[in-house]
């Protein structure tokens, strides 16, 4: 550098440029359950080519109350405050009520009949309400038609039909 007189300064200044950002690893798109809790935090990782031992990193909230897809952000911040990010996608499934015990039946005109006997449902969201709309008149033959439905805790709905003959 020099002034109008001619007369020259140098100083020297050091710049250390960092050319890599710190990087995330495991954050391929999640699979979960409508209503579930997932630990966003398992099996992902920060690497940072200038710290030996990275420090924590943070993730935002997903909701899973209603199915559909969402995007969740992780975050780190390295020792000198630059900050990494990266969005990972989160996948919110609702998987319907699953029934067992319910099929066509033939019975004997005057048996006895239970249209709840040896039904039940579950689901991945929790307890199931088990309705059926439909009558059977176990005194006369004939075909009687019965349509169950299925509700677990979120909404989720499955629906079965079965038909039983009295002779």
């Amino acid at each position: 550098m020099s002034d109008h007189d001619g007369g020259q300064k140098t100083k020297t200044i050091n710049i250390t440029v960092y050319a890599k950002d710190a990087s995330f690893s495991g954050l391929d798109a999640l699979t979960v359950q409508q209503g579930s809790t997932p630990d966003l935090r398992k099996g992902v990782s920060v690497s940072d080519p200038y710290s030996a031992t990275p420090s924590d990193f943070t993730v935002t909230t997903c909701d899973t109350k209603t199915p559909g897809q969402r995007s969740v952000t992780y975050s780190y911040v390295d020792k000198w405050g630059h900050v990494t990010t990266q969005d990972r996608v989160i996948n919110v499934i609702a998987e319907k009520p699953v029934f067992k015990g319910l099929q066509d039946q033939t019975i004997k005109q005057g048996d006895h009949f239970d249209p709840m006997t040896g039904v039940s449902a579950t689901s991945t969201n929790g307890p199931v309400t088990i309705s059926y709309v439909g009558e059977v008149n176990t005194q006369k033959a004939g075909r009687y038609t019965l349509t169950y439905t299925a509700t677990d805790q979120n909404g989720q709905q499955a629906e079965q039909t079965i038909v039983v003959t009295v002779e």
